[in-house]
């Protein structure tokens, strides 16, 4: 790597030695190292830092010497965002990562090195975070999305949802209509790990069983109310459905109407399917789960009482299932928040 002569090494040795900061004098190293002839890999194995970041130290040293060894306060103001540069920060972010970058998420290192290279401010990581926080991000687990999804049918479902549920009222004037979605969910022997509170720096063990007995769960949820309704079953197909709907069905109050929301599986659109009349079937976008909110319940009940454990058989997978659910999903207020759908303005019509 070529480096530029702004300072000699003996003076670099010096500024190192007296630097108190180890993140600035890891980056004094990075010079002194690439002075004296070390590859970019080398420095990497040495340091521990990132090739990119080990690239973006040297070009900033070539380009300002001394400069990149020093903190660039927020509060100078030669060195904070304008409003434009947070506008263009915030839209390289909610691009998420470019092939450059290298990476398949942007972590607080690539911020360091994006607001370097394309804004011309240096930061340390703590700071990167603090700034983060202040343009109003958190490191969040993004919701599953199928590559098949099609962002305009499910636009055109939400915007024609009202007038949907619009036509069913008028259909059952004199009944509330109540709004559920349903789904199914299996849950089994083969076993899922969840996150723990473990100490810093250690790698915490859990139980993540590799057998092949499962159970299926069926339920529906109203997002207004919190009530659930459910079904534990050995199997999941067209039959199971009707059983579930059947009993679904007897729940409804007698001067109410459900709207049922739910995916485009076969056992939905079967011929043999049995819709009872207190009960209109409303079917989501294809490959939409993220416009299903009881799609977070699965997660949720996997999340706090199914994973890091193991089970004996069908009955104990069973009892498990039983358990949580009385726990969480008979729960009302509990289950408006896990199942909230934002994009169903109201969720009753009278």
């Amino acid at each position: 790597m070529h480096i530029q002569a702004h300072m000699t090494l003996e003076k670099l040795a010096a500024l190192e030695k007296q630097e108190r900061d180890a993140y600035l004098a890891k980056r004094i190293r990075t010079i002194i190292l690439a002075i004296n002839g070390f590859t970019v890999g080398d420095i990497v194995l040495s340091l521990g830092v990132p090739s990119r970041t080990v690239q973006s130290w040297v070009e900033c040293y070539n380009k300002d010497g001394s400069k990149m060894f020093k903190e660039r306060r927020g509060g100078d103001r030669r060195e904070s965002l304008t409003e434009e540069q947070k506008a263009k920060l915030k839209k390289r972010i909610d691009e998420g990562p470019k092939a450059e970058d290298g990476v398949c998420t942007l972590r607080g290192v690539d911020m360091q090195r994006i607001l370097a290279q394309e804004f011309g401010v240096w930061r340390k990581l703590p700071s990167i975070y603090v700034l983060l926080h202040k343009l109003g991000y958190s490191c969040l687990r993004p919701r599953p999305r199928h590559r098949k999804a099609d962002p305009e049918a499910q636009a055109k479902f939400i915007a024609q949802l009202p007038e949907a549920l619009a036509s069913v009222a008028a259909s059952h004037s004199g009944r509330r209509l109540r709004i559920f979605f349903q789904d199914e969910s299996r849950f089994g022997q083969q076993g899922s790990i969840t996150n723990v509170w473990a100490r810093r720096g250690s790698r915490p063990t859990a139980i993540r069983q590799t057998e092949y007995e499962y159970l299926w769960v069926l339920g529906a949820v109203c997002p207004e109310t919190g009530r659930a309704e459910g079904l534990l079953s050995p199997r999941l197909n067209t039959e199971v459905v009707n059983i579930f709907l059947k009993q679904f069905s007897a729940t409804v109050a007698a001067d109410e109407h459900a709207v049922i929301i739910w995916d485009g599986a076969g056992y939905h659109k079967s011929k043999s399917l049995q819709k009872p009349e207190n009960v209109t079937l409303i079917q989501l976008p294809a490959y939409s789960p993220e416009l299903n909110p009881i799609e977070n319940l699965w997660h949720y009940l996997k999340s706090h009482y199914l994973s890091n454990r193991a089970y004996m058989d069908y009955e104990d997978l069973e009892a498990t299932a039983v358990e949580s659910w009385c726990q969480a999903v008979l729960n009302p207020d509990l289950m408006k928040t896990v199942c909230s759908a934002p994009y169903l303005k109201c969720a009753t019509l009278n």
